[in-house]
């Protein structure tokens, strides 16, 4: 899952003296508005600072950073091969480049950034975590399983790696242990929605349709905006055989978003297992014609 982007340590800022004006001064305004979230107006101050110093590596990882708060990843990944050029042996800005490529759905390159980025420093839990995430887009679940387990090695206390772990073996059919990591996942942090909505689809492969229940609508109390948790429970109650329940359901994630294809289709076997034929035919039509909009 994404949690964050690097930021350059001000530390030791040079200041080089042009016309009254320093790099520095341009440097340390540039992060003032980073701060306060005036992310076009700190890329105007870190350009400042590096026409004054081209050189300065501090400045070229800032603004690419304020790109990608800007959602523009070309640009911070320009930037990030300048940082790198000037500085090819620091871990944090390798890292931060292949987070904006995971942007960008070049997963090899990121894949590759990531791997330096653990070739510089192996002791940073986050490097194997991102590259972890990526590996999973990739279909790698098993590559994603190591890199989870690494980061948990590294820093035992983080939620998310857990649940990421969970998802992964949950891919790999390997229930019992995701239903743990899960679990684990909520032991350290008892509001972590997903890992209540891992547990309900764990619980349904197992079979556990009561207590997939309960995790279901444990995670839909903390969180009633996310469709895939009205999916799970609405599949859980057709276990169940609560057609209409799980026809509610699949009406309420349409309701969060419209273009769902899949859970016009779910309704559509809902409405026919209760007799509703017409209605069924009637989803059915709507399901193609969301994908047909994607």
């Amino acid at each position: 899952m994404i949690r964050g982007l690097y930021i350059a340590a001000l530390l030791a800022l040079p200041f080089y003296t042009v016309v009254g004006q320093t790099a520095g001064a341009f440097f340390s305004s540039g992060t003032i508005k980073m701060k306060i979230k005036n992310f076009h107006g700190a890329a105007d101050d870190f350009s400042k600072a590096i026409e004054l110093d081209p050189k300065y590596v501090a400045a070229y990882v800032s603004r690419a950073t304020t790109y990608q708060h800007l959602n523009d990843y070309f640009a911070a990944i320009r930037d990030y091969n300048k940082a790198i050029k000037l500085q090819p042996n620091d871990a944090d800005i390798y890292f931060s480049r292949g987070y904006a490529e995971q942007f960008t759905k070049d997963y090899s390159a990121a894949i590759k950034d990531y791997d330096q980025a653990i070739a510089i420093n192996n002791k940073v839990a986050k490097y194997y975590d991102y590259r972890g995430e990526v590996k999973y887009i990739q279909g790698d679940y098993n590559g994603a399983k190591k890199d989870y387990n690494k980061a948990i090695e590294i820093s035992p206390n983080i939620p998310s790696f857990y649940y990421d772990r969970g998802e992964s073996e949950f891919m790999l059919k390997e229930y019992a242990l995701a239903q743990k990591d899960y679990n684990k996942t909520l032991e350290v942090d008892p509001n972590y929605v997903y890992a209540y909505w891992g547990l309900a689809k764990t619980k349904d492969k197992l079979k556990d349709f009561n207590g997939a229940l309960a995790d279901a609508n444990k995670a839909i109390a903390l969180n009633p905006n996310v469709p895939d948790f009205f999916i799970t429970r609405g599949l859980i109650k057709k276990q169940l055989q609560d057609y209409y329940g799980a026809a509610q359901d699949y009406t309420e994630a349409i309701e969060l978003d419209p273009n769902l294809s899949i859970a016009y289709t779910y309704r559509a076997v809902a409405k026919e297992k209760m007799g509703d034929s017409q209605g069924a035919v009637q989803d059915l039509n709507k399901a193609q014609q969301t994908k047909k909009k994607k």
